[in-house]
């Protein structure tokens, strides 16, 4: 038994969107989720940048004496995981391996579609790992940089999708039958992306396939909590109760509560 919780890690909101499924594959373990809203978005960052800013979530995860730590964040898997992990004992999970997976397994005509910010698309690294499980797959990315600030601002449907539309315009061309959500913020509007691309496209949310992973993981390691008192704590470096609000509105806990960090020192 490890009573310890699981940390996850976000450059902002869009970290609900794998909180939400890592509590329902794994209901008897706690949580705790911090999102560093105050630097948001992480995809117009440098390198560099991204990795020291997603350092010190882990370090103040750290803090709170985790037992796993989950990347809920594209960018900061692609740009700080593998750093990240030589620095530290506790095992991090991506989520661009998962993605990665979900969307090989998931097209029928090898033809896949990745949206994510720019940092992830530039480190091609979905290319890479979708290519990695199978090189007959041809793999078109393309940069999204707007959406997740677009998302935190929590707009309605109408000026979501016309961004969404905005965006997506690179691919009207392409042949592809599935598209991978490559940022944790946007299957927060996935009812938008789905209006765009039609029925005939599987939209991937990485999501699933990390939760799953998560709790393979676990089960491996002997990871699991079996005593019944758990619980679920939100910490963000912006506005708590912004973050606080989507946090409600996506999870369905009307009872959530976010504190507000620094995490400059830690």
């Amino acid at each position: 038994m490890d009573r310890r919780p699981i940390g996850l890690l976000d450059s902002g909101v869009g970290g609900f969107t794998i909180v939400k499924k890592v509590i329902n594959k794994l209901p008897n373990e706690s949580t705790i989720f911090i999102g560093d809203s105050k630097h948001m978005p992480y995809g117009d960052k440098s390198r560099e940048e991204v990795i020291e800013l997603t350092r010190k979530s882990v370090n103040f995860l750290l803090s709170k004496n985790v037992k796993l730590i989950i990347f809920a964040c594209n960018t900061a898997t692609a740009a700080a995981m593998d750093i990240i992990q030589k620095e530290i004992d506790v095992q991090i999970i991506g989520v661009i391996q998962s993605g990665s997976l979900a969307a090989a397994r998931t097209t029928k005509n090898n033809k896949v579609a990745v949206c994510a910010t720019p940092v992830t698309i530039n480190s091609h690294a979905y290319e890479k790992e979708i290519k990695y499980r199978n090189s007959e797959i041809d793999v078109t990315e393309v940069a999204t940089p707007d959406l997740a600030p677009l998302i935190e601002q929590r707009k309605n449907f109408e000026t979501n999708l016309k961004a969404v539309e905005h965006d997506l315009i690179p691919l009207k061309e392409k042949d592809f039958d599935t598209f991978v959500l490559g940022c944790t913020h946007y299957p927060i509007i996935q009812k938008e992306f789905a209006e765009v691309l039609g029925k005939n496209v599987h939209i991937v949310d990485p999501a699933d396939q990390v939760a799953q992973y998560t709790f393979n993981v676990m089960r491996r390691d002997g990871l699991f909590n079996i005593h019944p008192s758990i619980y679920h704590k939100y910490y963000t470096t912006g506005d708590p109760d912004n973050f606080a609000a989507m946090g409600r509105a996506f999870l369905g806990d009307q009872n959530l509560v976010a504190e507000r960090v620094d995490t400059e020192n830690l």
